[in-house]
C-alpha cells in the first residue's frame, strides 16, 4: 500500500526553493508567489494541494520532480 502525501512538505518546498536561488513573497492566506530575480515563475496555494502525490514512487518523491521540472521550464522560458 503506498501512502498518500495530504499536505506539501514547506521545509522540503523551502529547500528545493532555495537550491534553485527562487524567492518567495506571501501574497496572502494560503497564497505564496515564487520569484527568479525580479521575474516571477508561479504561484502557489500549498492547502489546496497542487502538489500532492503518492509520497514515495519508485525511491523519489513524485512533487518533488514534478516542482522542479516547473522551476526548470519556467526559468529558461520566457514569460
Amino acid at each position: 500500500m503506498k501512502k498518500r502525501s495530504n499536505f506539501t512538505p514547506m521545509k522540503r518546498f523551502h529547500e528545493i526553493l532555495d537550491n534553485y536561488g527562487l524567492k518567495l513573497m506571501e501574497v496572502g492566506t494560503n497564497h505564496l508567489r515564487v520569484f527568479f530575480g525580479n521575474r516571477k515563475l508561479f504561484d502557489y496555494y500549498p492547502l489546496r494541494q497542487q502538489l500532492t502525490y503518492p509520497s514515495v514512487m519508485d525511491g523519489t518523491d513524485k512533487w518533488e520532480t514534478e516542482l522542479e521540472g516547473i522551476i526548470n521550464s519556467l526559468m529558461v522560458s520566457p514569460q
